[in-house]
């Protein structure tokens, strides 16, 4: 199961549980109960948390903490980079701008002294959720910059072509296509391929 995939319907969710207090612990135990198999570390470091998770992963990343602190946003920064999942926070005790903080280090969810046992579950849905949509976006804003390279990378060959062959616009990229065709490569890599050539030329 990818950790950015919520759990099919009867299928219990796979989590990763953060927390060396006993009492928040045993919050957890009872709002989870049966919907989820919870497995625990105490030490909230990236490279725990990526021991823990890579032979297996977790639908949610939660971390329960007295305070947060720089050490907690900074491990969520690196986890958002090198390995995203939804995570959620639950913090007794807020201090400055922390929530504003760890929101935008990637946390989908935040929760200040709202840790009982009843909202729990309810409270990951929705950061699993959130994080759906905003991986969605991040992927569409990705696949939108790229497409954008791709077509300046065109006309870029087009112009060259053109200019290098006295032909049309419709010419060019029709030579530009049967090279793709001809070498079973993507228009974008053929284009590519033309402007770095064109860029080390005298």
């Amino acid at each position: 199961m990818n950790s950015h995939e919520q759990a099919m319907p009867g299928t219990a969710m796979e989590i990763l549980l953060v927390d060396d207090n006993a009492d928040r612990l045993k919050i957890f135990d009872t709002g989870l109960a049966r919907k989820a198999n919870a497995r625990r570390i105490s030490e909230l470091t990236t490279v725990a948390i990526l021991s823990a998770t890579d032979t297996r992963a977790v639908d949610i990343l939660i971390i329960s903490r007295q305070l947060p602190d720089n050490a907690m946003i900074k491990t969520i920064e690196e986890l958002s980079r090198v390995r995203p999942m939804p995570i959620a926070v639950f913090v007794e005790t807020d201090l400055d701008d922390f929530a504003r903080r760890a929101v935008r280090a990637g946390a989908s969810g935040y929760i200040v002294k709202g840790l009982v046992a009843d909202r729990v579950a309810s409270v990951i849905d929705v950061a699993i959720e959130r994080f759906r949509l905003t991986d969605a976006l991040l992927k569409q804003l990705t696949k939108t910059k790229s497409d954008l390279e791709a077509r300046k990378l065109i006309e870029r060959a087009k112009g060259l072509l053109m200019e290098q062959r006295g032909v049309s616009e419709h010419a060019a990229y029709e030579a530009l296509r049967k090279m793709a065709m001809a070498r079973g490569k993507p228009v974008r890599d053929i284009a590519e391929t033309i402007v770095a050539i064109a860029n080390m030329l005298p």
